[in-house]
Formats: structure tokens, C-alpha cells, sequence
């Protein structure tokens, strides 16, 4: 009974948590696109991928963009 419980309080647990990251990552996918014109923002399941072309150059001149990059890796 006790191990019963435990598994699906784990259960529980772990959806909420999936939940949790998917809005965030949700989240942060609509802040970035606001954010930064021209760049492609994706979510994916476990990251936030941007793409673009001249994305580098605009990383180095962009303060916004390298703030970003130390947050995501």
C-alpha cells in the first residue's frame, strides 16, 4: 500500500514537473521572439534553440543576446 502511494505521489511529481518545464520553456519562447527581430526562437523539449542568420555577429555586438546566451548555457 505504502509503495502504492509512493509511485504515484512520484508520478504525480514528475507530470507536474514536465508541466512546469514545458511552460517555461513556452514561456521563454514567446519572451525571446519579442525580444530579438529576425532570429528564429524555438522550444524544443528539453531546450530554447535560436537560429538566424548573422546570429553571431549580433550575438557579439548585441548586450541582450550575450545576456541570454550565459542564461541558456
Amino acid at each position: 500500500m505504502t509503495a502504492t502511494l509512493q509511485a504515484r505521489g512520484a508520478a504525480i511529481g514528475e507530470a507536474i514537473a514536465a508541466r512546469a518545464k514545458d511552460r517555461a520553456i513556452a514561456r521563454g519562447v514567446e519572451r525571446l521572439r519579442d525580444d530579438v527581430a529576425g532570429i528564429e526562437v524555438r522550444g524544443e523539449p528539453d531546450a530554447i534553440v535560436l537560429t538566424g542568420r548573422g546570429l553571431f555577429r549580433r550575438w557579439i555586438n548585441d548586450a541582450r543576446l550575450r545576456a541570454i546566451g550565459s542564461l541558456l548555457t
